[in-house]
């Protein structure tokens, strides 16, 4: 009797290979920093060798740039995707943006901490940490004059990127950095509940800094 035995495509196992290595290598990245992970760690955490890891990536700093377009590129997607649509109001845009960001960082807090280690070890990104760095800011930067010349936005400050920071900010931090400044067992920054309050609070922020009316007024 024969026997149909299902092959994997080698392909597929490649790709499976390489999520497994990106993932393996931006955990170590955002908890140790890029100096000090050894490319021998990451292999070990995924089951090759080093040699076998670099059929994949020749040296670290390839790895490091393919982890940090793997890590962002969701985000990046997801937010150019809430900034794009002219049909909407800027405001409804940016707020969008804002709860995206949020949700984002929520549900993949190694981002949170991966930023922060970047900031920590003074990393210089050639493309900041999106592999198109500048697509984003600058449709924030349109939208903010779009808004600024309809008088949609009021901003407290003529930069946009006071507000950007202000509340991109709070959010790695608090996800990332909070817990570890409050003594106290009970805090857990991802608590549905304390979730929703930030969320809440980030977009009064934004509301505030830039001169956007709240729903029910």
């Amino acid at each position: 009797m024969n026997q149909r035995i299902a092959i994997e495509p080698s392909g597929a196992k490649s790709d499976r290979t390489r999520a497994a290595i990106l993932a393996a290598a931006q955990d170590l990245f955002a908890r140790q920093g890029f100096a000090a992970t050894r490319l021998d760690e990451i292999a070990s955490v995924v089951g090759l060798t080093r040699a076998g890891l670099f059929y994949y990536y020749r040296d670290k700093q390839v790895l490091f740039d393919a982890m940090l377009v793997d890590a962002f590129s969701e985000l990046a997607t997801r937010l150019e995707a809430v900034l794009a649509p002219a049909t909407v109001g800027v405001a409804e845009r940016i707020e969008r943006a804002v709860g995206t960001w949020i949700d984002v960082i929520v549900a993949r807090p190694n981002l949170a901490r991966l930023i922060l280690r970047l900031v920590a070890d003074g990393s210089v990104l050639a493309q900041g940490i999106f592999s198109d760095n500048n697509r984003l800011p600058l449709m924030f930067w349109g939208l903010f004059e779009q808004g600024r010349r309809t008088g949609e936005l009021k901003p407290v400050d003529s930069d946009p990127f006071q507000t950007a920071s202000a509340v991109i900010g709070t959010t790695v931090f608090y996800v990332a950095a909070l817990a570890t400044l409050v003594p106290h067992d009970e805090f857990e920054p991802l608590d549905p509940g304390r979730i929703a309050s930030h969320k809440r609070e980030a977009l009064r922020a934004t509301r505030h800094l830039l001169g956007i009316a709240a729903p029910n007024d």
